[in-house]
């Protein structure tokens, strides 16, 4: 072969490979397998994607999408959103999770639509890819579906079945311990099987920094030293005037072990750690406070001391009288080779200030929240999340799942000492993101693009999930509007576009709703695709059932207490902590006779659960069994008083049965009471007494409705406790 026709075939060769890499992705280029061809009605059917093609972010649909294409027997169609597990463009694997919701024989395909590079110099052009056509026989099944709305009744949601459901549990919204550690305390795992012992079947969870961040900038954690001034140990210096005194004081809360720095005086502290890397105090103090009561500096070898010069006061907490609480924290790591960290107080007030203790993050690092950023979603949370709703649907369990909580835009600490994630939120414009101001969120398109493309990884992902019940946007978004001045409109502008994206895109209609404190947000939940209101309740309960009345009659449809406990502080710490069980158990009894489908859902789980409270929920699951051991039946509120004006009293009819719940709120016992009601006949009953702490219901002792009145004959309630009633009526 002569020279020329060497060089031709080169360049014939050469033409070839360009034209090839311009080409159309070929459809062997996808494969496609199942779980099964044959699964049982709400069974789930797992559908493995094996891929080539083009993208730079598979989270981006806009770059690539990929959909099931799913025809039910009833020729209806649906798209099921996809969602990516691993590899490049070379090769990467996505997986679709379908729950048919028919019997009967499903086709389905896989269709992907994906941006393709040419030829340089030529325009970015969009390329689809069909697999082929598959089937699955869907058999029937005793699972009960997907939870809905009931449209007889707010004291009930229906699964699919018809079946009614009254949720029970509390939040559960973060685990305690390590995320990806060795430590298995306090977990979801130890949680959900407690509950489910006691008879729960709800729970609520947030996404959070802290807490299966799905979309989160990278966090570094550090091994910490805790210093709560039990003793001196933990300093390696300190001067003469200061005095470690372990007593109770009303402004110092639980913080019994202290420091006290004299007034008028100079005094230091000094830790040694290898590698200080961080710091923050927290400090009790009268009257008031400046920057220049304090100096930090920091050291290598305890000789050469220069001034950290970027700390941060937090917002104080009024806690007795003049009395304020205060954390001070570094911003920023201090430089590598720190090993000294030298704290000197200046304080010239008249009143002393109460050291209460010191948090140093220092060596190398204890934990590495790995997240990628905006628009990128973190898979040891999405395995977690995996994990969570396995073990919920083996305890039969229904999630609340939060997607978002207010201090995501808090620019600096709050009166907890924490909560200042605005500067390490991914669509912070300093971490690259789209928004100058919290308020960009709700109104920057950019921004909002990347909320819906998380919500169809959400729903790709998660929503084939029976055990799902709720998706929540926000924990008290209107904390958003105070805190933040984000203008009311753009929340409620935000929601209605969110919300009404989830419905059209999740295929299974799960339930919908956000949270509020108890503010007003003019308009949000006139929203029609915000399935149901959902307020919080701190303080005595003993306007639970008021306030569930107040929504349910202002916005005509459900209202759920998704946070209540006598003190939002903690316990012990605003309230007495012998009190906080009590209203534990009033809150949710309360509740349980009100028009709401979930009964309130307790704060502080983790308290709760050290303390042993977890049993409540049995009594309240057997009392809800009572209502619905007649099937189809229909819960409604009756009207009833007592002759006794320290005599709470709440009543239910489910169908021609009867139950009470009464409180006395009285340090006397009573007995022989009349309660008095409304819109129910007279007639003779079996009535039986219920141990509302223990579950125990008495034999049944014959009375008798005359005149609207029930005399309670031989039926006593002692003084600061309560009783609940079963009356059935005696043909």
């Amino acid at each position: 072969m002569n020279r020329h026709k060497i060089v031709s075939v080169f360049f014939l060769i050469v033409s070839v490979v360009l034209l090839y890499s311009s080409c159309h992705i070929l459809p062997s280029s996808i494969k496609v397998t199942s779980s099964s061809d044959t699964i049982e009605k709400y069974g789930l059917l797992t559908i493995y994607i094996d891929l080539k093609s083009t993208f730079t972010n598979p989270y981006d649909p806009e770059g690539i999408r990929v959909d099931a294409v799913i025809t039910a027997p009833d020729s209806s169609m649906l798209i099921l959103p996809c969602f990516y597990k691993s590899g490049e463009s070379d090769q990467s694997n996505w997986e679709a999770r379908y729950t048919p919701m028919q019997t009967g024989k499903h086709t389905w395909y896989i269709q992907v639509i994906f941006r393709s590079t040419g030829q340089e110099g030529v325009e970015d052009h969009t390329d689809t890819l069909v697999s082929k056509q598959f089937e699955v026989n869907v058999t029937e099944s005793d699972n009960d579906g997907f939870l809905r709305l009931n449209p007889g009744s707010n004291y009930t949601l229906l699964f699919d079945s018809g079946k009614p459901f009254r949720g029970l549990g509390l939040n559960i919204c973060w685990e305690f311990e390590p995320k990806w550690g060795d430590e298995k305390i306090y977990t979801y795992d130890v949680f959900l099987d407690t509950l489910a012992k006691y008879k729960g079947n709800f729970y609520r969870v947030w996404m959070c920094p802290w807490n299966l961040p799905l979309e989160w900038t990278k966090v570094i954690s550090y091994t910490k030293l805790t210093d709560e001034y039990r003793n001196w140990d933990s300093t390696y210096f300190h001067s003469d005037g200061l005095t470690l005194v372990s007593e109770k004081t009303e402004y110092t809360e639980d913080d019994l072990e202290r420091i006290i720095i004299p007034s008028n005086s100079n005094e230091s502290i000094i830790y040694n750690l290898k590698n200080i890397k961080n710091f923050k105090l927290k400090l009790f103090y009268k009257n008031s406070i400046s920057v220049d009561d304090f100096t930090f500096l920091y050291s290598s070898d305890n000789k050469t001391y220069k001034p950290i010069d970027k700390v941060e006061f937090s917002q104080t907490w009024n806690t007795y009288k003049d009395w304020h609480r205060i954390f001070i924290a570094s911003l920023g790591e201090l430089p590598e080779g720190t090993h000294y960290l030298k704290i000197e107080f200046h304080w010239k007030q008249a009143e002393p200030a109460h050291l209460a203790g010191i948090v140093i993050g220092y060596d190398e690092p204890a934990s590495v929240l790995d997240a990628p950023g905006l628009g990128k979603y973190y898979q040891k949370t999405a395995d977690r999340l995996d994990e969570i709703l396995d073990l919920g649907k083996e305890k039969g369990m229904y999630m609340m799942l939060a997607h978002d909580y207010h201090g995501i835009f808090k620019p600096k600490l709050d009166r907890w000492g924490s909560n200042d994630e605005w500067r390490r939120n991914p669509y912070n414009a300093e971490n690259g993101g789209p928004c100058e101001t919290p308020t960009d969120f709700f109104t920057n398109p950019e921004a909002k693009r990347y909320y819906k493309n998380r919500l169809r990884y959400m729903v790709a992902r998660w929503g084939y999930s029976t055990n799902l019940a709720v998706w929540e946007f926000w924990n008290e978004v209107d904390n958003v509007m105070d805190w933040q001045e984000v203008p009311a409109e753009a929340i409620v502008n935000w929601h209605r576009e969110m919300a009404g994206y989830l419905k059209q895109l999740d295929p299974y209609g799960h339930l919908v709703s956000t949270s509020v404190v108890r503010r007003k947000v003019p308009g949000l939940w006139d929203i029609k695709s915000l399935d149901f209101t959902q307020h919080h309740n701190y303080g005595p309960t003993n306007d639970m059932h008021e306030s569930i009345l107040e929504y349910t009659g202002k916005f005509n449809k459900p209202d759920v207490v998704g946070e209540f406990s006598l003190g939002w502080k903690g316990p012990g710490k605003d309230y007495p902590v012998e009190l906080y069980e009590g209203e534990f158990h009033r809150g949710m009894w309360r509740g349980l006779f009100s028009p709401t489908p979930i009964v309130p859902l307790s704060w502080w789980w983790e308290w709760h659960y050290e303390q042993g409270h977890y049993f409540h929920f049995e009594p309240l699951a057997d009392f809800i069994s009572l209502m619905d051991s007649s099937n189809d039946s229909v819960i409604r509120n009756i009207s009833v008083t007592s002759n006794s004006t320290k005599i709470e009293t709440l009543a239910l009819q489910a169908n021609n049965q009867l139950f009470f719940w009464l409180f006395n709120d009285d340090k006397l016992g009573r007995k022989n009471l009349i309660l008095s009601i409304g819109g129910i006949e007279d007639g003779r009953y079996l009535i039986k007494k219920f141990d509302t702490w223990k579950g125990e219901l008495s034999k049944g002792i014959e009375t008798e409705i005359v005149n609207s009145q029930l005399l309670l004959e031989g039926i006593d309630i002692a003084g600061g406790t309560d009783i609940a009633l079963y009356l059935q009526p005696i043909e």
